[in-house]
């Protein structure tokens, strides 16, 4: 395809086709890389709502910088063509590679989502919703690099106009239930969606098919998630149990925020017998699934049914909102006065409610229970807590606000310290890692690694984040932190092009760093031999220290070129130099021959 745009974007080939957008693949000839340029489609071009939805995408990516989210390098609009240009990530989407490997190995696939998550968190962290994760978004490296792409539905929370008219937009089989039913879409839904994703991984293909988008919908909404276990009984139920909460039908069950799944997926393989994780949903739970409902309750908020003969109006009809209150208001009579039935029952068998006193110190906890009429045992249990510093109160029992009789001895569980709970401190500086670190009492060692990342950055740690110790057991510990460190360019001048592109990503350069500039002109000729495909020169010295913004261009020639003859007047001059040499030689045997007659 013979187009440029901007002056700078040499259009090559195409490389995919969206619903409002073909990408292809472009070389910068300013910058001298290869990137991908989004073009929306000319048939698009004149709708207000793709052209914000275009506009959108650009905005949503561009404000994100993640090693696992597509970089956007420019946007622009030229004879109403609106672009965006990209980085370039040569591979395969993850929905080729789920279509072409078919279920992947559990430990694969939590360091694929770890990475999704790790870029998601980090979108959901300045507002932006993607709303339509999926694989077919994802793009997956030959190296195992995830990257997230195609923002172009994103909800960026802070902008007005994105408004309800936006929400059902991803892709069904993603969906959360909440979004079908024409909620709003929300952090929680992308968690859902990430849910069902890494089903697919597991499992090689998505939970719910059907004939029809509604019978899809539908299905997330009713039905439970097939399990992956019992598909394959080597995934640890502790995986299982992380697709279970990420797609509760109930949000409040959900995980919260992408943080909390992710710090469950860094924990998970070190307890892989975990019982199966079940929700206790009540009969009037929003998000219960024993909810049986018709199709038109799932898709619309408020439908009253017409009736079928219209009768004689004798009587004005109860609404069925008002017969729902009146109800209510009966049952939570019920239940009020039965609460006082029980509670004079208790009171004169003798029996009173025991305070809560969780959370205060052990004397005031003590004292509190003696006001009320109760004795406290003496024998008191210490434990450690998720919760309660030291000294303060964990549990009682008989339990808080349970009833007891008054000679009953209440028994105190004490905070014998809060566990230690591992952070994550991949991202941060190592320095800073470090001193918390020993604040805890571990011992930090640290593992150095070329990387492309600020220098010093903690890249990897030996301890996964969300991992519980006691305090004792850190005293001690040792830690690894792999920390990110500056390389040097290497020599690479003699090597093969593809070796010497090796070299230098090994040394810390960034692939999209690397410019190859080949010097072959079959018109043009060299003094001496050179090899096709070596590099003859780099632009960067041997030494330097590499940084982000680290650029390298190697010559080299993709083929041999023609390598200069000597001139045919060189040739004559030489002829005539021999041909005085052997006129000599002559004369000289001349003499010599006279010099023996004589």
């Amino acid at each position: 395809m013979d187009k440029t745009i901007a002056g700078r974007y040499q259009i090559q080939e195409l490389i995919g086709q969206g619903g409002m957008a073909d990408v292809y693949l472009a070389y910068d000839a300013i910058l001298h890389r290869t990137v991908a340029v989004k073009i929306m489609r000319s048939s698009l071009t004149g709708d207000s709502v793709y052209v914000n939805r275009f506009h959108r995408e650009a905005t949503a990516a561009a404000a994100l910088n993640h090693r696992n989210i597509v970089s956007i390098y420019d946007v622009g609009e030229e004879n109403d063509d609106y672009y965006i240009v990209m980085e370039y990530v040569p591979g395969q989407t993850l929905k080729e590679l789920i279509k072409k490997r078919g279920a992947l190995h559990y430990v694969e696939a939590i360091d694929i989502m770890k990475q999704i998550l790790s870029a998601v968190s980090t979108a959901h962290q300045m507002g932006i919703i993607h709303r339509d994760l999926k694989p077919q978004n994802i793009m997956v490296t030959d190296s195992g690099i995830v990257k997230i792409g195609d923002f172009g539905i994103a909800s960026i929370q802070s902008l007005s106009q994105v408004t309800q008219t936006d929400t059902i937009m991803g892709s069904l089989h993603y969906l959360a239930p909440e979004v079908a039913r024409g909620e709003r879409a929300s952090t929680l839904s992308d968690i859902y969606a990430l849910g069902i994703m890494f089903y697919e991984l597991l499992r090689g293909e998505v939970p719910f098919n059907g004939e029809s988008a509604v019978n899809i919908a539908l299905k997330h909404m009713r039905d439970e998630i097939p399990s992956v276990h019992e598909y394959n009984p080597t995934i640890p139920q502790s995986v299982e149990n992380i697709i279970i909460k990420a797609t509760a039908k109930n949000t409040s069950c959900r995980y919260q925020s992408a943080d909390e799944m992710l710090s469950d997926l860094n924990d998970c393989l070190n307890h892989p017998n975990d019982p199966k994780l079940v929700f206790d949903y009540g009969d009037d739970d929003e998000g219960s699934t024993t909810k049986v409902a018709s199709n038109e309750e799932f898709f619309t908020s408020k439908i009253e049914p017409a009736p079928l003969v219209e009768k004689p109006k004798t009587k004005k009809k109860m609404s069925s909102k008002k017969k729902k209150i009146i109800i209510g208001s009966i049952v939570a009579g019920a239940v009020l006065v039965a609460g006082i039935i029980i509670s004079l029952v208790f009171y004169f068998n003798g029996s009173k409610q025991v305070p809560d006193v969780k959370g205060l110190d052990q004397d005031t906890a003590i004292q509190t229970l003696e006001n009320a009429g109760f004795e406290v045992d003496q024998d008191i249990t210490f434990e450690l807590s998720d919760e309660y510093d030291e000294g303060l109160v964990v549990s009682t029992n008989p339990g808080a606000l349970s009833y007891a009789k008054k000679s009953t001895k209440i028994k105190l569980v004490v905070s014998s310290g809060k566990y230690i709970v591992i952070n994550n401190y991949i991202g941060e500086d190592a320095d800073d890692a470090e001193d918390e670190l020993k604040e805890l009492g571990f011992k930090v060692t640290f593992k150095e690694e070329s990387s492309e990342e600020t220098e010093n950055t903690v890249l990897a740690q030996s301890i996964s984040s969300g991992t519980k110790l006691k305090p004792n057991e850190a005293k001690g510990k040792t830690i690894v932190l792999t920390v990110a460190t500056s390389g040097t360019i290497p020599n690479v001048v003699g090597y093969n092009v593809t070796k010497a592109q090796n070299l230098l990503k090994d040394a810390g350069v960034s692939s999209n760093n690397i410019i190859l500039q080949d010097l072959y002109d079959a018109n043009q000729t060299v003094s001496s031999q050179i090899n096709a495909n070596e590099v003859i020169a780099q632009d960067v010295a041997e030494g330097t220290k590499i940084t982000k913004n680290t650029y390298v261009t190697l010559k080299y020639y993709s083929k041999s070129p023609t390598v200069a003859q000597p001139s045919s007047n060189s040739n004559s001059n030489n002829n005539s130099t021999s041909n005085n040499s052997s006129n000599n030689n002559s004369n000289n045997g001349s003499n010599t021959g006279n010099t023996t007659n004589s």
